[in-house]
Order: C-alpha cells, then sequence, then structure tokens
C-alpha cells in the first residue's frame, strides 16, 4: 500500500520554505484552499490520527494511497505498522542505467542491457518523449554500510510533480516536464496542474519505473526531505524485510536487490519514506488518472491494482500477485509504458508490502537524470 501525497498547485510562486508551500499536506488533512503548509517537526508523513491520506491543497486531499507508517490511526492490510527513523546520509555512486527516450504518444521507452557488461541503449519515440537514447554499461552499486533505516510504498496520481515548477527545482535547474493528456510533452512549465480544476499538465508516463539488472532498478519517488529537494538521488537497499508487522513474501524476495530512485515529489510522506511511481498504483485522493486514462477501473484508490487483487483473493499472494499482472495488461493495453512500469511492480519488484529498506542520498545516475530532464 502506499501513502498520500501531492504534486503542487499552479502557481509558480510556490515556496517550499514557508506555510504556504506548495506541494506539501497540511498536517491535519482538512482543506485550506491554495494554503497547503509543511508538516510540523514531530508530525511528518501523515496527518492526525484517523486522518491518514487524505490531506489537501487547492481544496482537494491528496493523491497517492494509504500511509501505513507515522501517527496515523490506521494499519495497513498486512497489521500495525513500526515507525523508523534517522536521516539521510551523503555519498555517490558511479552506476548508471539506460532507458531509451519516452515516446510522446505511442511506443514504448527503450531499455537498456543488464549487468557490468554494457547493454543496448534504448532510443526515443519520433512523436515526443522526455529522453533521448539510454546507456549501457550498468554498474551495481557497492552495498550500504552505513544506510538510515526507511521503507518504500508506492503511488502514481498523474498529477503534475511538484519538481515540475521552476520555483521548486531553483534558479539554473530545469524542471520536469508535464505531458498532455495523450501523453505529448508540454513546453509550458506554467502549465495547470491536471488535479486542478481545468488542468492540462499530467505525470509523463516516461517516470515509470525500469530495470537495469536483475539486482538493480531506476525510478522516481516523492520524499519529505525538506525544502531542497527536487532532483536529488537515493540508493535504497532491500533488507528482505517490511515496515509491516508481518513480512510477506514481496518483501522477502527483494532482499538483496537494489533501486536508485529521483526525488521529484513531495507531501504527505514520512522523512524515511520513498513512494515510489508505480503506475497502478493507487491514485489517492487526487486522481487525474480516470480522466488521462479514460477509466474508472483503478484498483483499490489507496493502494492500486494490487490491494484490490488482495482483497478479492483473501490475501493469498500468488493469486494476487497474477490478478495485479492481469490488471496491468488489461488496463494499460495501450499505453505501453505504464503496462511496462506496473508490470515492473509484479516482476522484478516482486509485489510487496512496504518493504523496507537502507537507504543514503546518492550521486544520480545518468539514465534517471536524461530520463526526467532534472539534474542538481
Amino acid at each position: 500500500m502506499v501513502s498520500g501525497l501531492f504534486s503542487c498547485s499552479s502557481s509558480d510562486a510556490t515556496d517550499l520554505t514557508g506555510a504556504a508551500a506548495a506541494g506539501t499536506r497540511i498536517d491535519d488533512g482538512s482543506a485550506v484552499a491554495g494554503k497547503p503548509s509543511l508538516p510540523t517537526a514531530g508530525a511528518t508523513g501523515v496527518g492526525s490520527a484517523g486522518a491518514s491520506g487524505s490531506p489537501a491543497a487547492n481544496g482537494a486531499g491528496a493523491g497517492g494511497a494509504f500511509n501505513p507508517g507515522g501517527t496515523s490511526s490506521a494499519p495497513s492490510a498486512a497489521g500495525a505498522t513500526q515507525t523508523q527513523t534517522g536521516s539521510a546520509g551523503s555519498g555517490g555512486t558511479s552506476s548508471s542505467g539506460g532507458k531509451g527516450g519516452a515516446s510522446g504518444k505511442g511506443g514504448a521507452s527503450g531499455k537498456a542491457g543488464a549487468g557490468g557488461a554494457g547493454g543496448s541503449s534504448g532510443s526515443a519515440s519520433s512523436s515526443g518523449g522526455m529522453s533521448g537514447g539510454g546507456q549501457g554499461g550498468v554498474v551495481q552499486p557497492p552495498p550500504l554500510t552505513d544506510g538510515t533505516q526507511g521503507w518504500a510504498t508506492r503511488y502514481w496520481d498523474c498529477c503534475k510533480p511538484a519538481c515540475g515548477w521552476q520555483t521548486n527545482v531553483g534558479n539554473g535547474r530545469t524542471p520536469i516536464q508535464s505531458c498532455t493528456q495523450d501523453d505529448m510533452p508540454l513546453s509550458d512549465v506554467k502549465a495547470k496542474n491536471a488535479c486542478e480544476s481545468g488542468g492540462t499538465a499530467y505525470m509523463c508516463h516516461a517516470l515509470e519505473p525500469w530495470a537495469v539488472s536483475d539486482t538493480l532498478s531506476y525510478g522516481y519517488a516523492a520524499v519529505n526531505k525538506g525544502s531542497d529537494f527536487c532532483g536529488k538521488c537515493y540508493q535504497l537497499q532491500f533488507t528482505g524485510g517490511s515496515h509491516n508487522s508481518s513480512v510477506d513474501a514481496g518483501s522477502k524476495a527483494l532482499q538483496g536487490k537494489t533501486m536508485i530512485v529521483q526525488a521529484i515529489n513531495n507531501g504527505g510522506v514520512d522523512g524515511n519514506q520513498f513512494d515510489l511511481l508505480v503506475p497502478g498504483g493507487g491514485v489517492g485522493a487526487l486522481d487525474a488518472c480516470s480522466k488521462q486514462w479514460g477509466t474508472t477501473d483503478l484498483g483499490e484508490q489507496y493502494g492500486g491494482f494490487f490491494l484490490a487483487c488482495q482483497k478479492s483473493n483473501n490475501f493469498d499472494y500468488a493469486k494476487s500477485k497474477a490478478c495485479a499482472k492481469a490488471k496491468c495488461d488489461s488496463v494499460f493495453a495501450n499505453k505501453p509504458e505504464l503496462r511496462t512500469g506496473c508490470e515492473w511492480f509484479t516482476d522484478w519488484f516482486g509485489a510487496p508490502d512496504n518493504p523496507a529498506v537502507l537507504y543514503k542520498e546518492v550521486t544520480c545516475p545518468d539514465a534517471i537524470t536524461k530520463n526526467s530532464g532534472l539534474k542538481r
């Protein structure tokens, strides 16, 4: 399951350091139109008890799904949660992966070959997209020996990410490109968020996660890492444990795998939580996907395809995983990038529930920054 969050409002005068910061959520889950505020110390992630996943900005609730940690009184489907604390470290990695250019309308992105030996680079679709070619020669980053404990969740609300605004990424950096309803690149970085009334700027399909080897994946996430977070990357090393009170089969199978993610959004997540962008992972309260995808088949609002499948299969892991993959194939039959990103969750990621990680801030691989267009 995932936590709630939202992308920032359409005002280009946003400031993540003040009480009226865009791209953040209100602690108590109440809506104050145009005036969301940063979470207060000691209450990051969720709202007050019973309000998990439903804080708001501009009068609308947060996207994503159910937050299993923090101060929420609602446990995840797998049981009660445990709260973990710590701060991000610093460091670097020389790893670089290869994702081909994201197509605008039509073809899927290319993927690099696996392993340390070079793989084939991807290529961009002629119809547009976020990135040019990918890079081969992926290098597995060394295991973390001084990481901080955290966990990963999932969401995809189709909203324009907070780092799509110039004010949020800072001067001298290029904001993440948004896309039209048909996944065509938007040149106007000031285009209104599709999760607001009359908005036209959506999350681009190219921001789906991808595997670069059997043990390494790249992707994007929402974080709660202060005001200057846009474009930072983090290495997530999966421990085989879970943030839940019980450890599920999917989390166990992740042990030894690594993911590097770039922070492109913020909002209602805990300080040690990484809300991974996964198509079909749950839209939460800010739903632009129904309009963009032209379907109401979104799975659970908080939890997406997999949670819906868990509920319909009495939480049988194998049946729920197969069900979720079938949902990926049917809902995204004509959306190849979303389909591969959704299938990544059931295949490489193994359909876990809130897997535990060790994490550390690292240097972003070129493949990640080339695909997003955001580099610090």
